[in-house]
């Protein structure tokens, strides 16, 4: 499952002890991890809302692709077997997505992954057929399910597909520390991509000090059903909303409350819990 550089392919050397590489170079292995963490296993709780709700999800699929560590100037390895579909919803803790073994012991600063759409070539990882084929089926990217509840509003839910292609790269941990550091023998080094459910209700793109709101999202329930739609949130103009809320920086072409939402899923992966990554569209 391993990809090593041409470096590495052209020097000839070979492993022959465990725990040692090429040219007797200590190694180790990744155990790839993915997680929404407890706001997708549990819930969002309505204290994290500035506006009193609180969100469970009943469903969280994402299509996670193009994983890849990699050491500047040196080797890099990927996660084989192409794109595939998970559900973070059943993951009480970090979910196993795939092991890359005979790893050089080092520090690999650079590490990247994608959330892309689900193409025909696309397998399951935990989700089960059915979800596969809702997520070939919209060339989804990120597909969540869930209620939000208010203790005056009542509930609503909602089902909301998305599509578009993300990579997160130079992913630094909480401490600012880019990518890994591989350690030699036979625990293998975990490396948790996570992506933040949270952010899906934020109300200031390119903001630090966003808050979560559900207030405009349910208002925007137009034929009152009780299930707010992309098509109806496509209806809300922001220049609606109060000031100071879904504010959209520097970003362009954000003019609908959907743009707005479709716009920050670009902003839900991060690294080994609270890391960051640099968010680029392709």
């Amino acid at each position: 499952m391993m990809k090593t550089s041409k470096k590495w392919l052209q020097s000839g050397c070979v492993a022959l002890l465990v725990g040692l590489g090429a040219c007797g170079a200590p190694v180790g292995s990744i155990d790839v991890r993915a997680w929404g963490e407890e706001f997708v296993a549990n819930e969002i709780p309505a204290s994290e809302f500035e506006d009193g709700w609180g969100v469970q999800f009943s469903k969280f699929l994402v299509h996670v692709s193009g994983v890849r560590f990699a050491a500047t100037g040196g080797p890099s390895y990927s996660l084989t077997g192409g794109g595939r579909v998970f559900d973070l919803k059943p993951a009480a803790q970090a979910l196993s997505i795939g092991t890359i073994s005979m790893v050089e012991a080092r520090r690999l600063d650079d590490v990247r992954f994608e959330l892309s759409e689900a193409t025909a070539s696309s397998t399951v990882g935990n989700a089960s057929a059915s979800d596969l084929m809702v997520m070939q089926g919209g060339r989804y990217a990120l597909y969540v399910e869930g209620t939000a509840s208010h203790p005056m509003r009542g509930t609503r839910s909602f089902r909301w597909g998305f599509t578009g292609n993300t990579r997160f790269s130079n992913c630094r941990d909480a401490s600012s520390q880019p990518g890994l550091v591989v350690t030699s023998g036979t625990a293998a080094t975990p490396g948790q991509l996570t992506f933040h459910a949270d952010h899906l209700f934020y109300d200031g793109l390119q903001n630090p000090e966003a808050k979560l709101r559900f207030d405009a999202i349910a208002s925007a329930d137009r034929n009152m059903d009780m299930m707010v739609t992309l098509d109806e949130l496509a209806t809300v103009d922001l220049t609606t909303l109060p000031t100071g809320q879904y504010t959209t920086g520097s970003a362009r072409n954000v003019n609908t409350l959907r743009d707005y939402v479709t716009a920050l899923v670009t902003t839900v992966g991060h690294w080994n819990g609270e890391g960051h990554c640099d968010e680029a569209h392709f």
